[in-house]
């Protein structure tokens, strides 16, 4: 074994690798039909976009996409480094067409999780031993449910590639680190400069890719900075020089601050989440710092008191500067986008805290093996000045915080807890397993006459093995249940696709080339361009399936246009809205006037949230005593929002025959909050209303619609909303295609109609109010392009005249 060592690693190494690959193929055969491939999540269909934009443009990267955010167009604040790995992968495979890049690049996020073991395995090796790294290594294919499925096939998006580059970061910095500490460096000999300098070079490169990955890696300039305070406080107390951080440093960070104003890349914004002067700001502040750390012990030599006395007061400086000064204002809000809150925290799902249920889900046991990591290091380096084991504690407690803030950084912190456990696994065996083994080798009568059975060794060793296996086995349950049987919950539903496929055949072109590279300066929409308004969940599927411009987009672009359209109750708001958007299709789904609904009612106003539109009660369970279950009850305002109308509705007026009589308690039920329902009844709409009236109890009385489709009361039709597809005949799972026209204008008084029968089969009639003496009707009875089309002519019900409407008239408003 020790002959081969060099070998057997690199075998272990390779077999950890396509252990990290084939595991997350798993979802290969859910994903792929035929020459469709299927891209998990939403954000990675973007991405797709982006890499076919820059295998047409190759290597050219597009930092401004006019085919989303209508109408003005999307800066791109991330870098081109993921897009073009991928790209390049397509281009390397021979990836020609649509299917075969998608289904080339949808293999790259695994190949990159496979690079992260030989990193692990180096970290690990540079802080402990062989047996540290190959145990981080062999975990880095299984831990963390959040690395797993971000890096797993088809989930095409950059987060792999953070994950990647950041560690990559971390090695070269620590190589680097440790280099400097075991051959100091000194100013008056130049050549111990150099193999730290060109060292440190390597640093700043790896730091310079994560850049280019994303703006994000300036969390581990952070990183860095709080090590370096630590670093130079321990120097000095101990009475070792900092030449060598002073250099690893300078050289680092030196790299990105001259590159991004070289690059052309920034923007004028400053800010640290874009490519901005505020890493430059950012970067030279940490080296500056670093410089006068150094300073200060050189001035300070040997005089304890003295030096801790000067880090109070420039720890003091520190934080006037961050609140007094524009730069440290800009430093205050990029840490604050890090480790605070807002309201971003519970409308998007990733910048979401770390609450245990999930973090237990991801981790398991490894929420015991991180501390217990921590603890091992923090007593080697009491002992020992390495340099190397201060930055991972620092790192590892740095993104632990950070994901507790925000779940989105679990994907880092994979690393983290695949070294520690490492750690903690070898102190294990090298505590107790040479006891262990000699004990349970010996005869049973040399057991016997054995003065000591050691107890504190065999238990270390046991410990090690139970958490490090429950890990590996609870990690593997967990990510293979994902990957077999939650991945096909969060792909494009075929409802979408049929429906965007359709959008991209039968609707008119907007005049942006989809693969063509626009510059923003000088750039403006052709005329006869027009949006697609939709919730932002689904812009990015608008963009590559349907190669239509999205009004909003999952980066939340003009979401509050889209959320003042789609909870508008009148049809005069929702067109001020529309025409703003520049929107001339709308697409809506069973989803967002049900369990999405919510989020955009929170986007809209998030004091009020749902309240003014649904009332959840407190409703016995049948059966069960003393046991409730939270319902909803809508109000008519629910029914008037234009979501609703279009979707549950088509439309159309509404007249009901019924609703829904409910009398409530006031006062919450303390364990919930919520009222308890105390009776209901279905009733005709005016009965309803007079029984409110006629309430004399002490509660409270309301009238609700009897379900999602059925409103309390009329609900005037939309007059310039056509229905033009829909994907199924289920309102609860279709996807609804509507345009917006000016709509034919025919004069009568009272309600007009017209039979409509859909592209499905389904059939329901358009029924309108005249208003003023005319009606204003949306679908035209002659040269209609759509599938769905009229069954007759309009009448106007009483009557027997009927009215013809030419296609012209409808969008020329005739």
């Amino acid at each position: 074994m020790k002959e081969h060592q060099s070998a057997l690693t690199a075998a272990a190494l390779l077999a950890f690798m396509l252990a990290a690959v084939l595991l997350r193929a798993i979802p290969h055969a859910a994903l792929v039909d035929g020459s469709f491939t299927s891209l998990v999540g939403t954000d990675a269909w973007y991405n797709l976009r982006q890499v076919e934009a820059m295998a047409a443009n190759y290597p050219h990267y597009a930092w401004f996409d006019p085919m989303t955010a209508y109408p003005t167009g999307k800066e791109v604040a991330w870098g081109p480094l993921f897009p073009f790995i991928t790209a390049t992968f397509c281009i390397i495979a021979g990836a020609a067409t649509r299917p075969e890049i998608v289904y080339v690049a949808a293999w790259v996020p695994p190949l990159l999780a496979a690079a992260v073991v030989p990193l692990a395995y180096l970290i690990g090796k540079t802080i402990g031993d062989r047996t540290t790294g190959l145990v981080a290594a062999g975990l880095i294919p299984i831990v963390s449910a959040s690395f797993f499925a971000r890096s797993i096939f088809g989930f095409v998006d950059h987060h792999v590639a953070e994950t990647l580059f950041s560690t990559l970061f971390c090695l070269a910095y620590i190589a680097a680190l440790a280099y400097a500490a075991r051959h100091p460096v000194s100013f008056r000999e130049y050549k111990t400069i150099l193999p730290v300098a060109l060292l440190a070079l390597g640093a700043g490169g790896a730091y310079l890719l994560g850049l280019l990955v994303m703006p994000t890696i300036i969390l581990f300039a952070l990183i860095a900075g709080v090590f370096t305070l630590v670093q130079a406080a321990r120097n000095h107390l101990d009475g070792t020089a900092s030449e060598g951080l002073l250099v690893t440093n300078a050289v680092t960070f030196a790299v990105p601050a001259v590159f991004l104003p070289l690059s052309g890349f920034m923007v004028d914004a400053p800010a640290l989440s874009l490519y901005s002067v505020a890493h430059v700001y950012a970067y030279l502040l940490l080296i500056g710092a670093t410089a006068l750390l150094y300073g200060i012990s050189t001035a300070l030599h040997g005089k304890r008191r003295e030096y801790l006395a000067a880090l109070a007061a420039l720890g003091a400086a520190g934080i006037a500067f961050l609140g007094l000064t524009p730069v440290g204002k800009t430093m205050s809000a990029g840490l604050w986008a890090f480790f605070g809150q807002d309201m971003a925290t519970t409308a998007i799902r990733e910048m979401a805290p770390w609450d245990p249920a999930l973090a237990w889900q991801s981790f398991n046991v490894g929420l015991l093996l991180i501390p217990a990591g921590l603890v091992i290091l923090a007593l080697r380096t009491r002992r020992e000045n390495r340099p190397e084991l201060l930055f991972t504690i620092v790192w590892s407690v740095v993104v632990l915080i950070a994901t507790i803030q925000h779940l989105r950084f679990e994907y880092y912190l994979a690393v983290n807890l695949a070294l520690l456990t490492g750690v903690f696994v070898t102190w294990a065996l090298d505590y107790g397993w040479k006891a262990t083994a000699t004990y349970f080798r010996r005869p049973e009568e040399k057991k016997k006459n054995q003065r000591r059975v050691p107890v504190p060794e065999v238990a270390a060793v046991a410990v090690a093995v139970l958490l490090a296996g429950t890990l590996v086995g609870a990690s593997a349950a967990e990510n293979i249940g994902y990957a077999q049987y939650g991945v096909p919950r969060v792909v494009l539903s075929d409802d979408w696709r049929s429906a965007l496929e359709w959008m991209n055949a039968n609707t008119p072109d907007p005049g942006v080339d989809y693969y063509a590279a626009y510059e923003k300066d000088g750039f403006t929409y052709p005329e006869g361009s027009y949006g697609v308004m939709s919730w932002w969940d689904y812009g990015h599927w608008i963009t590559f399936v349907a190669q239509r411009i999205p009004n909003t987009n999952p980066f939340q672009d003009h979401v509050a246009g889209a959320t003042r359209f789609f909870l508008a109750t009148s049809e005069e708001e929702a067109g001020k809205a529309i025409t703003a958007a520049g929107s001339r299709y709308i697409v809506t789904d069973g989803k967002m006037a049900a369990g999405t609904f919510p989020a955009i009612a929170y986007w809209h106003d998030p004091a009020a949230g749902t309240t003014p539109y649904v009332t959840p009660l407190l409703t016995s369970v049948p059966g069960r005593a003393n046991t409730y279950s939270i319902e909803p009850f809508y109000r008519d305002t629910y029914y008037r929002t234009m979501v609703v109308r279009l979707q549950a509705l088509d439309g159309t007026m509404m007249e009901p025959s019924e609703a829904l009589y409910v009398e409530y308690d006031t006062g919450s039920v303390p364990e919930t909050g919520y009222a308890r329902l105390a009776g209901s009844r279905t009733l005709a709409p005016a009965e309803a209303r007079a029984a409110v009236d006629a309430y004399k109890g002490l509660g409270k009385a309301a009238v609700f619609g009897t379900d999602t489709r059925s409103p309390p009361e009329t609900v005037p039709a939309l007059r310039h909303y056509r229905l033009v597809y829909e994907s199924s005949s289920d309102p609860a799972t279709s996807v609804k295609v509507f345009e917006y026209v000016n709509g034919a204008v025919i004069r009568g008084e009272g309600v007009i109609e017209v039979p409509i029968v859909t592209n499905t089969g389904r059939e329901f009639v358009y029924r309108q109010q005249s208003e003023n003496g005319t009606f204003v009707v949306p679908y035209s009875t002659v040269e209609n392009p759509y599938g769905v089309k009229t069954a007759g002519n309009y009448r106007i019900v009483g009557g027997t005249e009927e009215f013809t409407v030419t296609e012209e008239a409808v969008k020329g408003g005739a």
